[in-house]
């Protein structure tokens, strides 16, 4: 199998450009979560998450962080740009070695295609995305979720 390549570092930012960001090590999973959490976050029907691990992210400008517990329960921490508030990343807060990135900050995510899509059940119904395995959120293993992105990902590499 011929994987395409894509050369790091892969380089993001906000709306306004006053937030960059660049990733300098490969992605670990690309998946979507239909949640209301992720719907409501990114006013949308669904966010596309890129987890990375957070030593691998470099981002400057004038970046906020606020921590709100989820309807699940769990206390995550968003990154938004302090000028545009435009949501960056997002990470548990207990868990601030991996970070899921928000793959329409970045400058090219054409790439960025998910191996799953999570919380179908609140999804919204033209949302779902046919050919993409749906795994519900209690059985999400990001372990085994990663392996399989990462076997037929693109090749990161730096120029």
């Amino acid at each position: 199998m011929d994987r395409t390549k894509v050369d790091l570092p892969l380089l993001g930012g906000c709306v306004c450009r006053a937030v960059r960001y660049s990733l300098n090590g490969a992605p670990l999973l690309v998946y979507v979560c239909h949640c209301h959490d992720c719907q409501s976050v990114s006013g949308s029907a669904y966010i596309l998450s890129v987890m990375v691990r957070g030593a691998d992210l470099a981002m400057t400008g004038p970046v906020e962080i606020f921590t709100r517990r989820t309807r699940r329960a769990r206390d995550v921490q968003y990154r938004v740009c302090a000028e545009c508030r435009c949501g960056l990343t997002a990470n548990y807060a207990e868990s601030t070695d991996f970070t899921s990135l928000r793959a329409g900050s970045l400058d090219d995510a054409s790439w960025a295609v998910p191996i799953a899509q999570t919380s179908v059940a609140s999804a919204i119904p033209w949302a779902v995305i046919p050919g993409v395995e749906q795994v519900d959120p209690k059985a999400f293993d990001y372990r085994k979720l990663s392996a399989a992105w990462v076997a037929t990902a693109p090749v990161f590499a730096h120029r």
